[in-house]
């Protein structure tokens, strides 16, 4: 079959997340030259992220300094527990949105002020509450 000449193709190849990448990495850059470790721990809903955080600050808190950024939709009651077991704690309200992306965890690294903190950990419940429409 031969192919028709009136119609040109052009590929258009671009990263729709390029401009989260450039972020994250300045963030990753950040981070190292500050000598913080951050871990980001996500999972489900009542799987036990912050029973594992406290159990974990619990165990660390008195050879690190140790930092938690809570990302939830709307709640603060993880924050308020994670403080309350010893480690520096700010949440995150993501405003209705299913995911924290660079932007957004920069501004709670910038909240958070990363220069006195040895371990940071995001407790994350990332897209796993979206729904269905965002997956």
């Amino acid at each position: 079959m031969e192919k028709d000449k009136s119609i040109r193709v052009i590929e258009i190849k671009q990263n729709v997340f390029a401009k989260n990448e450039i972020n994250a990495n300045k963030i990753r850059e950040q981070l190292k030259a500050e000598k913080t470790f951050m871990i980001n721990l996500m999972a489900s809903p009542g799987a036990g992220k912050t029973s594992v955080l406290t159990r974990t600050i619990a165990l660390l808190k008195d050879e690190l300094r140790i930092g938690v950024m809570e990302a939830d939709i709307d709640a603060t009651v993880d924050a308020e527990m994670i403080a309350a077991a010893g480690a520096k704690s700010i949440q995150l309200h993501t405003g209705g949105m299913c995911h924290m992306d660079a932007a957004m965890t920069r501004q709670g690294l910038d909240e958070i002020d990363t220069k006195d903190i040895d371990l940071l950990f995001l407790e994350n419940v990332g897209n796993l509450v979206c729904p269905m429409e965002f997956s």
